[in-house]
């Protein structure tokens, strides 16, 4: 079914209304750097929670969650839903110090809290790394998914898809930078959410409605936890454990991830802050999963022979959808695809700009010439990305591949706010130990179970890094005293250093913070899982995960109130 006049129109007129931000922003984003990454650190919790719910919502989310649900069923969710635990770990433990800090990327940090030629080394590296390989392969995931979207809707061929899906949100993201980036991501957070939500509604009504479409599934797609089938030490059950067991804490977004830091550090306190992290976990996974999982249950019925999982969701948009939905819906694409893309080739250019060529190319000139060459590195990184998505072919493969050969890193990351013997070595060691290992377990070892390969470059990476920590020597004492003034982060790690410090430093409390996480965590577990059991009319159950959800909130509602006082 081709698209209409009407649907063409509906999608031009989002295209240009992108483009219209895009140049009516570009004086005020190109007055500062500050202004062109980080809008000027003065948004509103709401603006910047949004915008980390748009970002992390990308045209290839929906099409990865039908694959989980489609080859394996509900269950399969908590390949993403395990970082409920690491979002609340951010909102609790890290949030208000990355605020403090006032870091223009998560990379500078390094120059705070590191010392010496190593610090130096690993900052350019890994401004180098994140710019020019993690964000290129995360680029790669999300054009992919558009080009599978524009293929069934539109019928382009892959190169097509590439260049055109890409253009506009190269344009507006060059001219506007991070004040483009988030005032659309309002506007395509609520696009694309009502085009979930609509084929979602019409997807279930086409199957007969929600007690139709359960009697049509099995138990075990229907389960929301794997099912154990009599093995407790089956595949299955297996790789849930190395979700919840490793993946959450162990990937190199542990302590927030850029994305989520340069919004924090975006909004006006560490008050609001907080409030922002807190926020975009809510609904990135308690109010945006079920759209998309009820659609691919629906799917399942619609379409039981159709073996590309990925590729059912913008077929369902097509022969589902009436004229003008229809046009909606894959401007709902455009919307969440160009909010994920625009925030990374912002981000990664921020990186290279400010981790790479400031410090180390041209130190001293003003912030006309690095925003010229923020603009010019966000060209050469988006050539870099189209490069790379013509060879990729799979979403999900790319996805379970990217928190792999990040997860030798996690606990280093997270170690680095809470023991003062970390340094830089110690990050660098994590991260070559890390990449060699995701090596061997993806080509000398590849049968092995993805939760094996988990386990292997965790554990190796995690002993190496360990090892090099002991052997090597702290950063500077006053680098560290500095670091403790400026973050002021809590718990028995950094004793050595406050004992140093004239007076009483205030600092984080950390068994606090592991109260809240922990009710943080069952908040939103039942929140999420108690609105999945309603909507598909498991009632008693779901009012026992809701309850659970209300009597944390509540707990929680007291605790912040003293938090953020």
């Amino acid at each position: 079914m081709n698209l209409s006049l009407f649907d063409w129109t509906i999608i031009a007129g989002y295209m240009l209304l992108s483009l219209g931000v895009g140049l009516y922003l570009t004086k005020r984003a190109s007055s500062s750097l500050s202004e062109f990454f980080l809008s000027g650190r003065n948004l509103p919790w709401w603006l910047a929670g949004t915008s980390m719910v748009a970002t992390t919502f990308s045209s290839d989310t929906p099409l990865y969650v039908t694959g989980l649900v489609r080859g394996h069923g509900i269950y399969e969710n908590w390949q993403w839903w395990c970082f409920i635990l690491s979002g609340m770990l951010a909102v609790f433990f890290f949030s208000r110090l990355w605020r403090r800090l006032g870091v223009l990327t998560d990379v500078e940090l390094i120059h705070l809290r590191y010392s010496r030629k190593s610090a130096h080394v690993l900052r350019g590296f890994k401004a180098v790394y994140f710019s020019c390989i993690i964000h290129t392969i995360i680029k790669a995931q999300v054009i992919l998914a558009m080009a599978k979207i524009l293929d069934v809707t539109v019928g382009w061929g892959k190169w097509e898809s590439i260049v055109i899906s890409s253009c506009v949100t190269l344009v507006y993201s060059v001219m506007s930078g991070y004040w483009g980036v988030v005032t659309t991501d309002l506007l395509q957070f609520v696009i694309a959410m009502v085009g979930a939500v609509a084929l979602a509604v019409i997807a279930v009504d086409k199957v007969g409605g929600i007690q139709a479409l359960k009697v049509q599934l099995s138990p075990d797609t229907l389960s929301f936890f794997p099912p154990m089938n009599g093995e407790f030490f089956g595949t299955t059950f297996m790789a849930f454990l190395g979700y919840m067991g490793l993946s959450w804490w162990s990937k190199y977004s542990s302590d927030g991830g850029g994305v989520i830091v340069q919004r924090i550090s975006s909004c006006r306190n560490e008050r609001e802050g907080l409030i922002a992290t807190f926020y975009f976990n809510v609904a990135n996974y308690a109010l945006r999963t079920w759209p998309w999982v009820i659609a691919a249950l629906a799917s399942i019925v619609l379409y039981p022979a159709i073996t590309d999982h990925e590729a059912v969701y913008p077929m369902m948009v097509m022969e589902l959808l009436p004229s003008g939905l229809r046009g909606l819906m894959i401007a709902s694409f455009f919307a969440a695809f160009m909010s994920t893309l625009s925030t990374y080739l912002n981000l990664s250019s921020a990186y290279f700009v400010n981790d790479f060529y400031r410090p180390f190319v041209v130190k001293e000139k003003g912030d006309r010439h690095y925003i010229f060459v923020a603009r010019v590195m966000t060209v050469v990184l988006s050539v870099l990305t189209a490069v790379v998505t013509f060879h990729v072919t799979s979403i999900i493969g790319v996805f379970k591949f990217l928190i792999a050969f990040g997860s030798g890193t996690g606990l280093v990351y997270i170690m680095r706010w809470f023991w003062w013997r970390i340094n830089a070595w110690s990050e660098i060691s994590a991260m070559v130990a890390s990449t060699v290992m995701t090596v061997v377990a993806y080509t000398v070892l590849g049968d092995l179970p993805y939760y094996g390969k988990l386990s292997l470059i965790i554990s190796v990476s995690t002993g190496v890094w360990l090892v090099v920590t002991l052997l090597t020597g702290p950063s500077d004492m006053e680098k560290l005293i500095a670091f403790v003034k400026m973050a002021r982060p809590g718990g028995p790690g950094w004793a050595p250093v406050r004992k140093l410090i004239p007076g009483e430093v205030q600092s984080e409390d950390l068994s606090g913070a592991f109260v809240n996480w922990g009710a943080g965590c069952l908040f939103l577990v039942g929140l999420t899982i108690g609105t999945g059991k309603m909507l598909l009319g498991y009632y008693l159950s779901g009012y026992v995960w809701l309850a659970v959800s209300l009597v944390t909130g509540w707990l929680l509602k007291s605790r912040m109130r003293d938090i953020l006082k």
